[in-house]
């Protein structure tokens, strides 16, 4: 895995504008939002020899809806499908790390850009995916109810 990615990464609002702390901003919003779910995933788009990564961390708020924010960054394009998919899942993962201390007992859901039925491409990482993420204590949704990936495609289109 990349180390300490997630810390430095630089988070935004859907609207584009940074967040100074991410960790201050989670804990605050959660305090404000107390019945608040929370939903983590990664999505990425190839162009050229790169791929583009967004990481998005959603809070559902029941009767309220979706409130994201967001990551990006890029890295070069991996050969194999395998491991750019298995990025996304390492992202997400190295993000929850960031906000598990922050949120306490709340649960924490790991969405995964990937697709449970083996006829699709997605699916070469599912098993790993699985047993990864559920090994390490998370919940994990898989398509089509890994809602903070479709955040996350949105960004990148």
């Amino acid at each position: 895995m990349h180390d300490a990615i997630s810390v430095t990464m630089q988070y935004r609002f859907f609207n584009g504008n940074p967040i100074d702390d991410v960790r201050l901003y989670i804990e605050n919003y959660i305090q404000s939002n107390p019945t608040s779910e929370i939903f983590i995933g990664t999505d990425s788009h190839a162009h050229k020899d790169q791929l583009t990564f967004v990481t998005t961390i959603c809070f559902h708020k029941p009767i309220n809806g979706v409130h994201c924010i967001y990551s990006k960054h890029i890295e070069l394009k991996p050969k194999e499908l395998y491991t750019r998919i298995w990025r996304e899942v390492e992202l997400t993962y190295e993000i929850a790390e960031l906000v598990k201390p922050v949120i306490g007992k709340k649960t924490l859901f790991l969405d995964v850009d990937v697709n449970v039925k083996p006829q699709h491409p997605s699916n070469v990482v599912y098993g790993a995916a699985y047993g990864f993420l559920n090994a390490n204590g998370y919940s994990v949704r898989f398509k089509p109810q890994a809602y903070a990936t479709h955040a996350a495609d949105w960004l990148l289109r």
